[in-house]
């Protein structure tokens, strides 16, 4: 088909690399082996994993009577080696060295061997390697500890009948010792460690920045509460003109203005249901409509991490005296300008709406406030109700 690509050699020439790692991984192999002994009729069992197949061999099961060759070093190595098995099949059992791990497996295997079994010099104990011996064809080919060798020897020289069985066993790459084990170990060991350490930092921190954010917190709606203190309150009367029908509504709740309602203005001049205003002003201290602070407007200090600096106090007589103050008068008026615009007859012209600056809200902070009564009615002043007496009659 024209649409099928076809694989190309470099996919063959992977697989072939990955085949190739796989089955140079060396295998273990089952050995179970069978001590008989003809002249009691008795045997006994014996099983381990204490062979490996070798590089080019097979993978695969082979069992049958031990036997030995006729030489002196049992190395088969020699033209004229032999086996003298009783019964077939039967596997040769070799000991290594004198010529090559080839030599030795392909003389066997011409003699008719199932399999041939070769145990190491006795140098290296219990220990087997991962033995190449190419052009052996599908011959089974293992080795074993010089140990077990000696072991199987020695009951073959004593009289007894020996039967191995040979099993396919786990794969082992040369990476799974006792080092890298105990190295996976310790590196697991270390990135749990590590894991939950920064699991801890990680929590402390987080609990440190949220304990200093409620503190942050708490400072700023302590000085929301001072400075919503100090701005001004009115209720509203028949006739004001907040109450009219051409008048603004409440930008929080979006309800128009009634008689008897107490209102709160700000120090930008703008004014909202005491209800609906002091709620916003304790959690965002700014006017709703042009976003004035109204602790920077009253000269209220505030927390140095939420502003970036705070307002510093004077510390020399010089730069106390460079602080501008304003007269009572010019308070008064600026009051009255603020808070009461709304106090006056309809058939007077509406006075232009001055933009306070920063400055002139500062100054009102650090003057006293007393309202001028020839100035201000003060019984739109919800302050002075309370305080409102009955006329006396003048004496004659």
């Amino acid at each position: 088909m024209k649409g099928r690509q076809k694989p190309s050699p470099a996919r063959f020439l992977i697989l072939a690399g990955l085949f190739s790692a796989v089955r140079a991984l060396p295998i273990k192999a089952n050995v179970s082996l069978v001590y008989f002994n003809a002249f009691n009729q008795s045997s006994t069992n014996n099983r381990c994993e204490c062979g490996m197949f070798g590089v080019q061999s097979p993978v695969a099961e082979a069992r049958g009577l031990v036997v030995v060759s006729n030489s002196s070093k049992l190395q088969a190595c020699t033209w004229d080696t032999h086996f003298a098995p009783a019964v077939s099949p039967w596997i040769a059992l070799v000991a290594r060295g004198n010529c090559t791990f080839t030599e030795k497996i392909k003389r066997a295997a011409r003699l008719g061997a199932a399999a041939v079994v070769i145990y190491n010099h006795a140098r290296h104990g219990n220990n087997t390697i991962h033995m190449a011996h190419p052009g052996t064809g599908n011959t089974v080919a293992i080795m074993i500890s010089y140990a077990k060798g000696r072991e199987i020897i020695q009951k073959i020289d004593s009289g007894f009948q020996v039967t191995m069985a040979i099993e396919v066993g786990k794969k082992h790459g040369s990476w799974m010792n006792n080092y890298s084990i105990f190295f996976v170990s310790v590196s697991f060991f270390i990135v749990t460690a590590a894991t939950v350490g920064y699991f801890i930092f990680y929590s402390a921190r987080r609990l440190r920045v949220a304990r200093a954010q409620n503190r942050r917190q708490r400072r700023l709606k302590a000085d929301a509460r001072k400075a919503i203190g100090q701005l001004q309150l009115r209720t509203l009367k028949q006739g004001d003109e907040e109450t009219g029908p051409d008048a603004d509504s409440c930008a929080v709740c979006i309800e128009a203005y009634k008689p008897n309602d107490v209102v709160r203005i700000l120090t930008c001049n703008h004014l909202f249901h005491k209800s609906c205003i002091d709620p916003w002003l304790l959690e965002h201290r700014t006017c709703p409509m042009c976003k004035c602070d109204i602790l920077k407007a009253l000269g209220i200090e505030v927390d140095v991490e939420e502003r970036g600096e705070a307002t510093p106090a004077p510390t020399t007589p010089s730069e106390a005296s460079n602080v501008p103050t304003v007269n009572e008068e010019d308070n008064h008026s600026e009051t009255a300008s603020s808070g009461y615009a709304s106090v006056q007859g309809a058939d007077e012209p509406a006075p232009e709406e001055r933009v306070t600056p920063e400055s002139d809200h500062l100054r009102l902070v650090n003057a006293p406030q007393t309202p001028d009564v020839e100035t201000l009615p003060h019984l739109d002043n919800p302050g002075f109700e309370g305080d409102e007496a009955p006329e006396q009659p003048v004496k004659s």
